[in-house]
């Protein structure tokens, strides 16, 4: 097997288990929501932040595998494979953060809308009976963040992968540069002899 065929093997196999496993995440997410689509073992979870939780690992990998198999390709289509899978990515994260940010007000007993109460006011129970009152909003806050850093990550990355910019050898530069100029500034510095000492 040459390696032309073998890099098609790898992308093929890549591309597939990452389909799978954001199937697998939203057939999830549909259980979890109430919807019977036969996953009964997302029932038998007893909390539902487990449930949410496993949808969000699921689909992050399979996000995240999807993205690395896009890379792999040249020219247009690692263009709009990587576009396409982040637009992809940027829709499913959209709700997330939204949900954290419903959950401040919800916590604080603000008046939402039914369908917006209904849609947190479950997983807000769930998580001051794991954090307490004054807990469960570290945890709203926390996820806010977390919503942003998904959302960003996967943004940046194709805008460098369209791009053509190696963001990591750019970070490793500017890195190694700075520790040049201080090692530099050090050598510059001229010593202190012992009569000026004596002087002081």
């Amino acid at each position: 097997m040459d390696d032309a065929t073998k890099k098609k093997v790898i992308q093929s196999v890549m591309i597939v288990i990452a389909a799978g496993l954001n199937i697998w995440g939203i057939l999830s997410l549909l259980q979890t929501i109430g919807t019977k689509v036969g996953l009964n073992y997302i029932d038998k979870i007893p909390n539902i932040i487990g449930r949410y939780a496993l949808v969000i690992v699921t689909m992050s990998i399979g996000i995240m595998l999807m993205s690395t198999a896009a890379g792999t390709f040249k020219g247009k289509v690692k263009n709009v494979f990587s576009i396409t899978v982040c637009a992809y990515s940027t829709i499913m994260t959209i709700p997330l953060f939204v949900s954290f940010v419903l959950m401040i007000p919800q916590a604080a007993g603000a008046n939402l809308p039914e369908f917006l109460s209904e849609m947190v006011g479950a997983i807000c129970v769930a998580f001051e009976d794991i954090a307490g009152q004054s807990g469960q909003y570290i945890i709203y806050v926390l996820g806010v963040i977390m919503s942003i850093i998904f959302l960003a990550v996967p943004i940046i990355s194709t805008y460098c992968t369209v791009k053509e910019i190696d963001l990591m050898a750019i970070v490793k530069a500017r890195i190694l540069a700075k520790k040049a100029n201080a090692q530099q500034t050090d050598l510059q510095e001229p010593p202190v002899s012992d009569s000026e000492d004596k002087t002081e």
